[in-house]
């Protein structure tokens, strides 16, 4: 199995929810919202537990879910349902997206980008182009080299929850990898779980959507909502069909 198939299980469906507070998920829903202007029908992918696909549904927003994990689904469902928002959920492989010119915009927010080898993430640009329609917006925030390199650290620790989490990580700079082992220390109980993300040059993303199908790309700085400039911890990229 692939890292990704079973990594967003167990304890990881504990640490999800608690990991942004609400003001974090409402602060991150305003720059989605200022950037996406006045599209209307969004698709969230991968959507994980929902956050941020409610906070659109709560701003009347018409939003679609897909995510792989039938666990994290779960919990969007469930927390949908108990908000009286409706959202359309979908289990897949967030490179087979069926519809086409469908959407006013899709979402792909926190760092959910490079699971794959290079085919597969370029197949996933190419899936988000075919389903916007024309004047569509791609939102894509998380990491480059030049986010993340500049400011690597191999361990970190974080407490989330009732949960202690340790990050142990290594670049490959052969393939382009960060490869990270989490270690979750819970109630005395501890478990660990390994992910691989393909980590890419602004250029290089730049030159992925605009082979998918993109007619024009610019990236910002999410903290301050200005142009990306290095020294930026993380950036969105904000790609028109």
């Amino acid at each position: 199995m692939e890292w990704w198939q079973e990594f967003f299980e167990g304890d990881w469906i504990d640490l999800h929810p608690a990991y942004w507070t609400a003001v974090e998920s409402a602060e991150q829903t305003d720059l989605i919202e200022s950037c996406l202007g006045t599209r209307s029908k969004i698709l969230d992918v991968p959507c994980g537990e929902g956050r941020i696909a409610r906070r659109l549904a709560e701003r009347g927003y018409q939003v679609t879910g897909v995510d792989q994990s039938s666990a994290l689904l779960d919990l969007a469902r469930r927390a949908a349902a108990a908000a009286g928002l409706s959202i359309g959920w979908e289990q897949r492989d967030m490179r087979d997206l069926p519809w086409n010119e469908e959407f006013d915009g899709v979402v792909c927010w926190w760092g959910s980008f490079g699971y794959f080898d290079d085919a597969g993430n370029q197949e996933f640009l190419e899936a988000v182009a075919r389903v916007l329609r024309p004047g569509g917006r791609y939102l894509l925030e998380g990491h480059t080299v030049e986010t993340v390199l500049p400011v690597f650290q191999p361990r970190s620790w974080q407490r989330v929850g009732k949960q202690l989490v340790l990050e142990e990580r290594e670049w490959d700079h052969t393939t382009g990898h960060i490869r990270a082992t989490w270690t979750f220390l819970t109630e005395g109980r501890t478990t660990s779980k390994e992910m691989s993300i393909r980590l890419y040059t602004y250029a290089q993303v730049v030159n992925m959507l605009t082979s998918a199908g993109f007619m024009k790309v610019r990236a910002i700085d999410p903290e301050t909502s200005l142009d990306f400039r290095l020294g930026a911890r993380r950036l969105v990229f904000v790609a028109d069909t």
